[in-house]
């Protein structure tokens, strides 16, 4: 799968409501702030992943379900809610590791999920 990045993009910022992003990943492009590092990429092209596997719409709904469920249900706060999300668990844990995307199982980010 290759990444299609726009760098220097607007859409992270009109987009960032209730936290600040660098970049997101609406399939099949990732749209960041300023220039994309290898670290960046790693954890977008692991969401592309991810986004492909749930057919992109499952992915977004799922994505605000958990977010909603960690800020209503277990009272967090908005930054802390979306770092929980397991999507994001999943990219955040292995965005140092260069093969992880590559060889990751479908539907990885489901070990990453709790209550």
């Amino acid at each position: 799968m290759k990444i299609r990045i726009i760098e220097n993009s607007r859409i992270p910022q009109l987009l960032s409501w209730f936290i600040k992003i660098k970049a997101i990943t609406i399939y099949p492009f990732v749209f960041v702030k300023g220039k994309a590092d290898i670290r960046l990429r790693i954890h977008e092209y692991i969401h592309l992943k991810q986004q492909r596997e749930l057919f992109v719409v499952g992915f977004y709904v799922l994505y605000i379900w958990y977010w909603l469920k960690n800020i209503v249900w277990h009272k967090m706060d908005s930054r802390t809610a979306y770092r929980e999300i397991p999507f994001e668990r999943e990219a955040y844990e292995n965005e140092n590791n260069f093969v992880y995307a590559l060889n990751r199982e479908r539907f990885a980010w489901r070990n990453y999920k709790w209550s």
